[in-house]
């Protein structure tokens, strides 16, 4: 057989199956055409040492509606580790690799108004122009199968809660299931592969002949779509081609940026969650890459840090403390007196950036509790102005989008006591 026409052999990661109650096979699972490894949620290993990969849908989110007298819809997101994965996946993708999400329940995008559509790995890759996804009422099981590859999987485990909608010259695609004319299963670019199913009993056997077949329809329609083409073949190139290729790699360049941006944002959130010297370091990360003022963070009282004009001159001292209450009169006490062992006056600016309430809070709601009127009240007798955390976060929101500048923030922490209250769209001084 020519090496060019011969079926290749596919290492595939099967990933996360604990997160919908599967137990993984005790060993991998090793055919003539793949070998299927299985691996854990938290796996280190990348999705781009694969050739393929295969999850459920929605192992990245957790939801639930709560509530005995009124509905309340709890959602969780593991961000990070999403993140990684969407670029273990375009490198996965861009190496020739496929991946396959099996999809097992509704999708839910959209809750009270609120938008969850790319919350999870097969919703970020399934959001493409002009592709529209819809919930079925019911759970369907009468598969119109349109590839011999998967129908023996398909005619055991195909069931679908959710159909596509699409215009077929948008991007290239391939039916493989459908019910009644609406789409249920699917290929799209010939590499990311949406398979409608149930998800099969916990038991060894039954998981290795669930993931077999379907590995075994994948690799065979790969090995039919996908035939190695020799190098020499690029000799002749498309002027549209080239073109192509250069915006590919424009596009590749500005994504880079956008995800350093993006990046650096999470991480001044840190703030909200962080205590003792990793919440001062984020701070002060915050102040010389966020608002772009001079730190001297160098001090042996180690929690507080100095603001710096152009001069290199102090011009604000901020004391920066984190507490899983709110805010209490030593914190205001000990503002003032580092700014006392300091060596300043008593009128020297002197900000307290507090982080409130860090273990009790599981929602922006929750982290975002008024501080006491007689805190305020001591704040201002010793000449002090507080900061929750959450404000400034708020204030940097608000600087981004040009509501305040950089001197009208110098002149806020600078000139007034009290408490500086950060809304969604204004602030103010209590």
């Amino acid at each position: 057989m020519d090496e060019s026409t011969k079926p290749r052999t596919y290492n595939i990661l099967v990933y996360g199956v604990e997160k919908v109650g599967l137990t993984a096979p005790s060993s991998h699972i090793k055919k003539k055409n793949f070998s299927l490894k299985f691996g854990p949620f938290d796996t280190s290993e990348r999705f781009n040492e694969y050739d393929g990969v295969i999850l459920f849908q929605g192992i990245f989110e957790e939801y639930e509606w709560t509530g005995r007298y009124s509905r309340y819809f709890k959602h969780y997101c593991d961000v990070d580790e999403l993140d990684k994965r969407k670029k273990e996946t375009q490198l996965l993708l861009k190496n020739g690799g496929f991946i396959c999400f099996i999809l097992n329940h509704d999708f839910a995008d959209s809750v009270d108004g609120k938008d969850y559509s790319g919350t999870d790995l097969a919703k970020y890759y399934l959001n493409i122009s002009n592709l529209y996804r819809t919930n079925f009422g019911d759970r369907k099981t009468n598969l119109n199968i349109k590839y011999d590859e998967f129908r023996e999987f398909l005619e055991l485990y195909g069931a679908a809660n959710t159909y596509f909608r699409y215009n077929k010259e948008e991007f290239e695609s391939r039916v493989l299931a459908d019910i009644s004319g609406y789409v249920v299963s699917m290929i799209i670019f010939d590499r990311v592969y949406s398979i409608s199913s149930l998800i099969p009993d916990n038991s060894e056997d039954v998981i290795s002949e669930y993931f077999t077949l379907l590995a075994e329809g994948i690799t065979s329609t790969q090995n039919k779509i996908h035939q190695d083409i020799p190098a020499w073949v690029d000799q002749f190139v498309f002027t549209e081609e080239t073109d192509l290729i250069n915006q590919r790699n424009d596009l590749e360049s500005k994504i880079l940026e956008i995800d350093g941006h993006i990046g650096r944002i999470r991480n001044y959130k840190a703030i909200l969650v962080l205590t003792g010297t990793e919440l001062v370091a984020k701070v002060t990360n915050m102040f010389e890459n966020g608002f772009g003022l001079s730190v001297d963070s160098v001090d042996e009282l180690k929690e507080d840090i100095k603001l710096l004009d152009n001069d290199g001159n102090p011009f604000c001292l901020c004391e920066i403390k984190g507490t899983n209450k709110g805010v209490k009169r030593d914190h205001i006490n000990q503002t003032d007196s580092h700014r006392d062992r300091s060596g300043y006056a008593d009128t020297f600016p002197a900000i307290l950036i507090i982080n409130t309430h860090i273990r009790s809070s599981r929602t922006i709601l929750e982290k975002d509790q008024d501080v006491a009127e007689e805190q305020v009240k001591q704040a201002k007798k010793m000449g002090v102005l507080i900061l929750r955390t959450l404000d400034l976060l708020k204030l940097l929101r608000l600087m981004y989008e040009k509501k305040i500048n950089l001197k009208e923030i110098i002149n806020l922490i600078t000139k007034n006591h009290g408490w500086l209250k950060v809304n969604n769209d204004s602030y103010e001084i209590i």
